[in-house]
This record gives structure tokens, C-alpha cells and sequence, in this order.
């Protein structure tokens, strides 16, 4: 009682104290458990992949290689530099409770980079890009709103470098802005989801809007991208075999970008601490499954599928007159040197 009455003249002393929460014996959270694990699985396979990829290029120096395949290993390591930067944040957060920031934001947007090279490779490839000009057809040049959006996905090196070089002012830009926006949407949408929680990675979590937008925009692209495989499939050129495999091809890609509201859509059905831990599981799942079959697509030699025997990844660009005749008079090169090293971009 004499305490209460002492001091009450507002210059009693401010207490100041630290209060610590553990979940067991660090400060991370429950719902983080097992995802560890899985980050240490997601940086290995994809560094192999990224290795692999690595060693076909250091083999064609001097030589000739596609674009496409720099787009994948870059597509690769992004998913193992967004594991790293995760594991060592997690690693951090266990040990102070704080983590680092900047690295759980570098995990994020590398994330959103390697889902939108791979978004970028599989609209191309269904939309007939490193295809033969006589296997593709006429269906692109239709004045349909279908056409031209696939026009646009269909060469995304060569038409970035147009529209880069031309400060947005070629008639080639449109392809450009297309395959730019892509990158910049995933990039908007990683950014977006840290200001609901700068703990831990949230670019795929489904809690937010930027998660939701995140899966509408991969159904859209998913129609895109079917609409595109359906055009080249009835252009009336493309040979039986090609269009078994594009059917085969088709149902993959559509199961990719499928695969995040599918997957968004069972963890709803599970309780919500479970949720976390489910959608990390399949997000990383799909992605290196997607990965692998990009890998399969852009290594293999001509008898692995039709594909492989007709796409100009793994044939000389010269062969195809009609692409160097179209080249030649809209004046855009379709190849770019590197030293003695050719990278085709068509």
C-alpha cells in the first residue's frame, strides 16, 4: 500500500523489458516445420539442373546454341538462388527471431523471375517459337485478337531485343512489351505480397490479394497458352507426329499452370495450419517438375520426339529459308554473336 502512494507525481522510474517466444528451442514458427527440408531438396535438384544446362552450354562455346536454353538455366538457378537466400534468412529468424529481410525479399523475386521464365518458354514453345516457318502455318499472321497476342509471345528474346534497341517504337515492340510485362507482373505481384508479411516468403500464399491475382493470372496465361498450341496443332502444316507431341506437350503446360489454383484449392480443404506447409510442398513440386521437363526439352538429341527432330534448337537456323528470307526483309538479325560463339534467336 505505501507503494501506491509513493511516486505518484509522474516521476516513477520506466520499466523496460525483452520478451522472448520460442517454439521449442528457436523462434520459428510451427507452421515453418518441414519446409527446411524441402528448400534443401528444391536447392539441390534445381542446381543439378542448372549444372546440367551449364555443361551443354560450356560444350557448344565457339559453336551454336539457342537462346532458349539461357532462358532455362537462368530459369534454374533463380529457383535454387530463391532456396538459398530462403534457407539462410530461416537460419538467421531461428537464431535472433529477426532473420534477414533482404534476403527473405531476394527469395521472393527469384521465385517470381523463375515462374515467369518458365510462363515465358512454355507460351513461346506452345505458340511455335524455335519451330520451322512452314511447320507453324498461317495461324499467326490472323488479324484475331488470339493471333496477335500469340505473335507476341512466340519470339520473346528476339522481340525484347527489338523493342529494347528501338525504344518501343518498332512494329516488333508489341512481342516485347508482352514478354517485359510478364517478368514485371510476377516481379509486382513478389513485391506486393511483402507488405502482408515480412517474415517469411509469401509470394505464392493465397491469403492475400497479391497471392489470388497471382493464381488468376496463371489460368489466364493457361488459356493463352492452350490457345496457342491449338493454332499451331490446325495450321494444316504440322506433321503427324509434331502434333502427337503437341497434344502431350499441351496437357503438361495446361497441368503447370493449372497446378497453382488446383493446389490453392486443396489446401482449402485442409485446416489452416496445415495450409502453409501444403502449398509450399506443391508450388515447389510443380516447379521443378516444369523445370525438368524444360531441362528434357532444350538437352535432348533428335530422337527423343518429334519435336527435337524439327525444332531449331537442335538444328542449324540456316536450314530454315523461309525464317532467313522473313528475317532478312523486315531487316532484324536472328542470331547474336558472342566471340565465335552463335546464339540463335529465333
Amino acid at each position: 500500500c505505501s507503494l501506491e502512494r509513493y511516486n505518484h507525481d509522474d516521476k516513477a522510474p520506466d520499466i523496460t523489458f525483452d520478451a522472448t517466444i520460442l517454439n521449442g528451442s528457436d523462434h520459428l514458427p510451427a507452421d515453418e516445420a518441414g519446409i527446411g527440408f524441402l528448400l534443401v531438396l528444391t536447392l539441390a535438384f534445381s542446381g543439378a539442373l542448372t549444372m546440367l544446362l551449364l555443361f551443354k552450354l560450356l560444350r557448344t562455346i565457339g559453336g551454336e546454341v539457342h537462346v532458349a536454353i539461357i532462358i532455362v538455366i537462368a530459369a534454374c538457378g533463380c529457383n535454387a538462388a530463391s532456396s538459398l537466400c530462403e534457407l539462410i534468412h530461416r537460419s538467421v529468424f531461428a537464431a535472433n527471431g529477426v532473420g534477414s529481410y533482404s534476403l527473405d525479399a531476394l527469395s521472393s523475386h527469384f521465385e517470381a523471375l523463375s515462374d515467369s521464365f518458365v510462363a515465358l518458354i512454355l507460351l513461346s514453345i506452345g505458340g511455335g517459337w524455335t519451330l520451322p516457318s512452314d511447320v507453324k502455318g498461317d495461324g499467326f499472321n490472323s488479324e484475331s485478337g488470339a493471333g496477335k497476342l500469340m505473335k507476341g509471345v512466340r519470339n520473346p528474346a528476339g522481340s525484347l531485343i527489338d523493342f529494347i534497341s528501338s525504344k518501343g517504337v518498332s512494329g516488333s515492340g508489341t512481342g516485347g512489351f508482352v514478354a517485359l510485362s510478364l517478368i514485371l507482373i510476377h516481379a509486382g505481384l513478389a513485391q506486393w505480397g511483402r507488405t502482408f508479411d515480412d517474415d517469411f516468403d509469401t509470394y505464392h500464399a493465397l491469403e492475400h490479394p497479391p497471392g489470388r491475382a497471382l493464381m488468376f493470372l496463371r489460368v489466364f496465361l493457361g488459356l493463352v497458352f492452350i490457345t496457342g498450341v491449338g493454332m499451331i496443332r490446325s495450321s494444316g502444316r504440322c506433321p503427324p507426329s509434331l502434333m502427337s507431341f503437341l497434344t502431350k506437350f499441351g496437357l503438361v503446360g495446361l497441368s503447370y499452370f493449372a497446378s497453382l489454383p488446383g493446389v490453392s484449392l486443396f489446401c482449402k480443404t485442409l485446416p489452416y495450419y496445415q495450409r502453409h506447409q501444403a502449398l509450399h510442398w506443391g508450388a515447389a513440386i510443380v516447379q521443378a517438375c516444369s523445370l525438368a521437363s524444360l531441362t528434357w526439352l532444350f538437352i535432348g538429341n533428335s530422337d527423343s520426339s518429334a519435336y527435337h527432330r524439327l525444332s531449331r534448337v537442335s538444328k542449324d537456323a540456316a536450314t530454315d529459308m523461309t525464317a532467313d528470307l522473313a528475317a532478312s526483309s523486315s531487316g532484324r538479325s536472328t542470331s547474336w554473336k558472342f566471340g565465335k560463339t552463335k546464339i540463335n534467336i529465333d
